[in-house]
């Protein structure tokens, strides 16, 4: 090892100052080359991998957000008409009984309308919901349409809280004092919940 450190020595000390500047900054730039060659390089291009996997992950997950946002938007839309057009149905359905119960209640002189004793209530019980009114004879295979007094038969179905429903029913009573009281259906696994009652009215009331 000294024999050849020796003449590379001897060589360097015969060397001008501007010979051993220039030697110098050789070493230098052939040791910048290998660090960047070795570890530099390799470093920029892991991390721009790296940037681009995120980037292109970033964009996936953009798409997906954006794609399941719309997917909600659009079922909320399809939930929100089909309920609209479900509340239509039941409006008219509510609607044709009233109008056959206005007509029915006419006829009789000092009857007093069914249909209308239901709006006045509900004007007072604004948490109570009417959802159906309707005649048991006049629903297809219904258990009272055998009988001749089904025709008297009114069933109503009303939504709310059990405080609201109890209100309701008392006030219903007071309005109705000629109707007799048949049968109650309670949908506690609901929300709100439901009940369903049915009422006899005297002949020729309903």
């Amino acid at each position: 090892m000294t024999n050849i450190l020796t003449p590379l020595t001897t060589r360097i000390d015969a060397m001008t100052l501007r010979e051993r500047f220039l030697l110098f900054i050789c070493v230098i730039g052939v040791l910048g080359a290998i660090t960047d060659a070795l570890f530099i390089s390799p470093l920029l291009k892991q991390q721009k991998a790296l940037v681009t996997l995120l980037d292109k992950k970033s964009s996936q997950m953009d798409s997906q957000r954006e794609e399941t946002d719309l997917e909600m938007l659009r079922r909320g839309r399809d939930r929100a008409n089909e309920l609209n057009i479900d509340l239509r149905k039941v409006q008219l359905d509510i609607d044709a009984v009233e109008r056959d119960i206005g007509k029915a209640s006419a006829s009789p002189a000092g009857s007093t309308s069914v249909s209308a004793s239901l709006k006045q209530i509900l004007r007072r019980s604004e948490r109570v919901n009417l959802v159906r009114v309707v005649q048991a004879g006049s629903e297809p295979g219904a258990a009272l349409a055998a009988s001749a007094g089904a025709r008297n038969v009114l069933e109503i179905t009303l939504s709310g809280s059990y405080a609201d429903l109890t209100d309701y029913l008392s006030a219903l009573e007071k309005a109705l004092p000629q109707a007799r009281w048949s049968t109650f259906w309670l949908r506690a696994e609901s929300v709100p919940l439901q009940l369903t009652i049915r009422i006899i009215m005297p002949p020729g009331e309903l």
